[in-house]
């Protein structure tokens, strides 16, 4: 993509954003629309960041278990 392909982009995703916080912000129908949006926005961060915790706890159980694992194959070697 050429430069002046980039900044055309840029100019008109700036403009869809600018033109949509403007709604939400600054006129009752969009005011209306975010609260009925804010709800489910922070419902859906909720559950990001509990499924982030779960593959958290997730990871440290898998290293565990590879360290355990390592542990019986080098007792096993000696053995």
């Amino acid at each position: 993509m050429e430069d002046r392909s980039r900044v055309l982009v840029a100019a008109g995703v700036g403009a869809v954003v600018g033109g949509l916080w403007g709604w939400l912000y600054l006129t009752k129908s969009g005011c209306q629309a975010r609260d009925r949006i804010e709800p489910t926005i922070d419902r859906i961060i909720d559950e990001l960041k509990d499924a982030r915790a779960t593959g958290e706890k997730a990871k440290t159980a898998i290293d565990d278990g590879r360290r355990l694992l390592a542990d019986v194959m080098a007792a096993a070697k000696s053995a």
